[in-house]
């Protein structure tokens, strides 16, 4: 079982219990919360190295820098310590040949696009001494070892299928091969099916053995292979009858692979492919992301009354919360309006006392809502 000094033991079993039964359908009477406070304990961060790709790739420095936040983070709720290798959003692509460059001020990398005539790869396949994963497999091993007994190493971040092929290609040049070489493009998608099975066995037959569990970028866990199964950013430029022809095999070959599946959907242009989501039996958790300056989750309770009703659970994030007036709110209409059972809330707050109370909050009103007459 996942063993961590940070949190008290019986809250451990607890929360371990009730993340594995929120993919089982037996989470009871409140949502999962994963509410953290970092750096709620004072301490003094490692040195980084001088360089941006340093501080993304010496495995010493990173390994540090994760034990220093992770000890210092207040978990509330269901929250576990979690820490995800990764080399940036399109470290997919850099592992089948990308040029990648690392922007640490802004916690992201990029790619600049390579592939300019399809046919010169007929045969996508992760060279085992490219040096991206080569790397990648280096942090991902050292997680495993310095995170057994403290924290969850996650799954990596695969902006596979169809974001792989815009990463590598250009997304305007592959909206026109969509609709000039589909042929060319379905076949390219396969081998990125094929590609997003062998990471996942690969990065299970490292992370498995070490007993912490799985989790990824979205949070959660669960003993079994719990994976977020694809980003789709790209299917916002598509409409619903491209998604049927070039993505959805993708995504329900990516769900029957693993145990438990999450799919980020992001902003109110992807909400057009929620039907064909909705008909993955496979696909478990749906993550909404409403976009910077959009209404807040409570605002959106008929799309998520309408997952919910399709048999799929919700997730929601929040970050920066300071306080507890508007996450109060937020939780008050979730809580009253949706299935707790079938919620999942993440929230990163200011402090240990927001942390509390958000999960305070969270079970006072669930319990209200159980009281009211139906």
């Amino acid at each position: 079982m996942m063993g961590t000094p940070w949190i008290a033991d019986r809250r451990l079993r607890e929360a371990l219990a009730r993340n594995e039964a929120f993919w089982t359908g037996e989470l009871e009477e409140t949502p999962l919360l994963w509410v953290t406070a970092p750096g709620a304990t004072p301490g003094t961060p490692p040195t980084p190295p001088p360089t941006d790709e340093q501080q993304w790739t010496d495995v010493d420095y990173l390994m540090e820098k994760a034990e220093d936040s992770l000890s210092r983070t207040h978990y509330a709720g269901d929250a576990l310590p979690v820490y995800n290798p990764w080399l940036g959003p399109d470290q997919f692509s850099a592992w089948l040949g990308a040029d990648l460059t690392f922007r640490t001020k802004d916690n992201t990398s990029w790619v600049a696009p390579f592939i300019e005539d399809w046919a010169e790869h007929p045969d996508f396949r992760i060279d085992a001494g490219n040096r991206w994963w080569k790397k990648y497999l280096e942090i991902l091993r050292a997680s495993t070892a310095a995170g057994k007994g403290k924290w969850v190493t996650g799954y990596p971040d695969l902006h596979t299928g169809i974001d792989a092929l815009g990463a590598m290609r250009n997304p305007e040049r592959l909206m026109i091969d969509l609709l000039t070489i589909p042929d060319t493009i379905k076949r390219a998608m396969e081998q990125m099916t094929r590609l997003w099975k062998e990471v996942v066995d690969e990065v299970s037959a490292i992370v498995l053995p070490a007993g912490q569990g799985t989790t990824n970028w979205t949070c959660g866990w669960s003993a079994k292979r719990f994976v977020c199964v694809g980003q789709n950013d790209f299917t916002c430029l598509i409409g619903p009858a491209m998604f049927d022809e070039f993505c959805l095999a993708d995504n329900v070959a990516c769900c029957s692979h693993v145990d438990w599946t999450m799919y980020h959907l992001d902003g109110p242009t992807a909400l057009q492919h929620v039907p064909h989501l909705l008909g993955i039996e496979r696909l478990h958790c749906i993550q909404w992301i409403q976009g910077a300056g959009k209404p807040l989750p409570s605002e959106w309770t008929g799309l998520l009354k309408q997952i919910q009703a399709g048999g799929k659970s919700v997730q929601l994030m929040y970050s920066g919360i300071r306080g507890g007036g508007v996450i109060g709110k937020e939780i008050d209409a979730l809580c009253r309006e949706l299935d707790p059972t079938r919620l999942f809330i993440v929230a990163e707050v200011d402090s240990v006392e927001t942390a509390d109370f958000v999960v305070r909050r969270a079970r006072e009103t669930c319990a209200e809502a159980r009281r009211r007459p139906r």
